[in-house]
């Protein structure tokens, strides 16, 4: 199902044609919009005992999206349990773990919503603050040859075959998913 939420005009306009005496079904029609979705913005974004305005419905409509979430708020006394754990340098996820009742992110998102309190509890923080860096290993290319030698370097005494222990090897790499297949064989 597709749709699309109000925007800041079409509250104004709402409103002006509310002023105007139009009424809800007029009003979806002129937007191009379901009778019930203007009836539900009048409702919900309307201040109690008052009529429809544009900007107070922008502002409740602001902080209804804003305040959204898929749970219920987590209780103070869980927050001040997060906030002692981190003062004793546990990290948001040992913290998750130990608790049960807030998850990885919904500490992260708590220290992130308020600069002061991401300020205070930043050294606390195992990387505190830093983004982290992702260590890249040296690709082998194809064209790198400080990691091939040819089979014409080997030494004589190999070609002999007189000892054992002497082995042939070599690499496939794959340039789908980087895996690698290696064989191995003695030289007898």
């Amino acid at each position: 199902m597709y749709y699309n939420h109000l925007s800041r005009k079409e509250r104004y306009q709402i409103f002006v044609l509310l002023q105007a005496g139009k009424n809800k079904k007029e009003i979806a029609q002129l937007l191009n919009r379901h009778p019930s979705t203007i009836s539900r913005e009048i409702k919900r974004n309307s201040k109690p005992n008052q009529a429809y305005q544009a900007h107070d419905a922008v502002t409740l409509a602001r902080k209804r999206r804003k305040n959204s979430g898929n749970g219920k708020p987590i209780e103070s006394s869980v927050w001040r349990q997060v906030e002692k754990y981190l003062m004793l340098y546990y990290s948001p996820e040992q913290i998750a773990a130990r608790l049960k009742k807030v998850s990885v992110q919904s500490i992260y998102n708590y220290l992130y919503q308020n600069k002061a309190r991401y300020e205070q509890f930043k050294p606390y923080l195992r990387r505190k603050g830093k983004a982290y860096r992702h260590c890249k290993a040296p690709s082998i290319k194809e064209g790198d040859r400080r990691y091939k030698r040819s089979i014409k370097q080997r030494p004589s005494y190999v070609e002999s075959r007189k000892t054992r222990g002497h082995w042939e090897g070599d690499t496939i790499i794959s340039r789908k998913d980087k895996q690698a297949l290696v064989t191995l064989v003695e030289r007898k």
